[in-house]
């Protein structure tokens, strides 16, 4: 309650400060949020016209261990959406998968083994993307913005859903050249010999059921999205509400006593 307090005392003091400007004139006549988004932030949500505050703090210029690991991190990130890239065009491949025959039953090995080769690297791309831009973010969001980001960085979700990315990508190089193989042989086989369309039940059967994993896999991703982006939410709650009453402190012992000249 006294996190929320203090956070809503924070916000009371930047409102006022925000319509002064608007008063004197400085927003200019583009200040206002446009209707139609504004109503879409009121209504839904799904928009926001605040962002976080903005402090030129010197440390923000200077390297840290957390900027070292980020950098590393992030360039697996890229790897992952070259290979979600190259995944796609390959699932985009025929469906003629008859599981009657060899060739089917290895089409539709190579099918499932893509897909998780693609889901694997969907997932280390967001994870990857997500976590570096949440922690530049709060790095860059106040004095204490190197502690907030070091606890988004070492919350235990955050660190299991970071390794686990990281596997994800790593595991996925073999097992896509592995699905390649299977590719390849299918295609050998149909230079040679008529492949035999499956039934119709065969094809809704199997319609269906990927329709059904790949449901699955955006419901993971979402439960994933919305882990980091709580996580996200309360580091900088918590740190904000804490930090307001040290802040307000400092600037009262700044803020002259009496109305002596200055001695030296």
């Amino acid at each position: 309650l006294k996190s929320v307090a203090s956070r809503s005392d924070w916000l009371s003091k930047s409102i006022p400060m925000r319509k002064v400007s608007v008063e004197k004139g400085y927003g200019g006549i583009h200040q206002e949020l446009n209707p139609i988004m504004g109503l879409i932030e009121s209504a839904t949500g799904l928009v926001h016209s605040e962002s976080m505050e903005m402090n030129n703090d010197p440390r923000f210029f200077q390297g840290s261990v957390l900027s070292k690991r980020l950098a590393a991190f992030s360039s697996l990130s890229v790897v992952s959406g070259l290979l979600v890239d190259t995944c796609i065009s390959v699932i985009q491949m025929k469906k003629d998968i008859n599981l009657l025959t060899l060739d089917g039953q290895l089409q539709l090995l190579c099918f499932m083994i893509m897909s998780f080769v693609l889901f694997a690297n969907v997932t280390a791309t967001y994870v990857g993307v997500a976590q570096a831009y949440h922690v530049y973010r709060l790095e860059t969001a106040g004095p204490t913005g190197f502690e907030m980001a070091c606890s988004y960085y070492l919350n235990p979700n955050i660190v299991s859903w970071r390794h686990v990315a990281i596997k994800c990508m790593l595991n996925s190089l073999p097992l896509f050249l592995v699905s390649t193989g299977l590719r390849i042989a299918v295609n050998f086989d149909r230079v040679v010999q008529h492949i035999e369309a499956p039934s119709a039940e065969m094809a809704n059967a199997l319609a269906l059921t990927f329709l059904a994993m790949y449901a699955a896999m955006g419901v993971v991703l979402y439960f994933i999205h919305q882990k980091h982006v709580g996580v996200f939410r309360e580091r900088y709650e918590l740190a904000k509400a804490r930090e307001a009453a040290l802040v307000d402190h400092t600037r009262c012992m700044m803020a002259p006593r009496n109305n002596r000249p200055l001695d030296v």
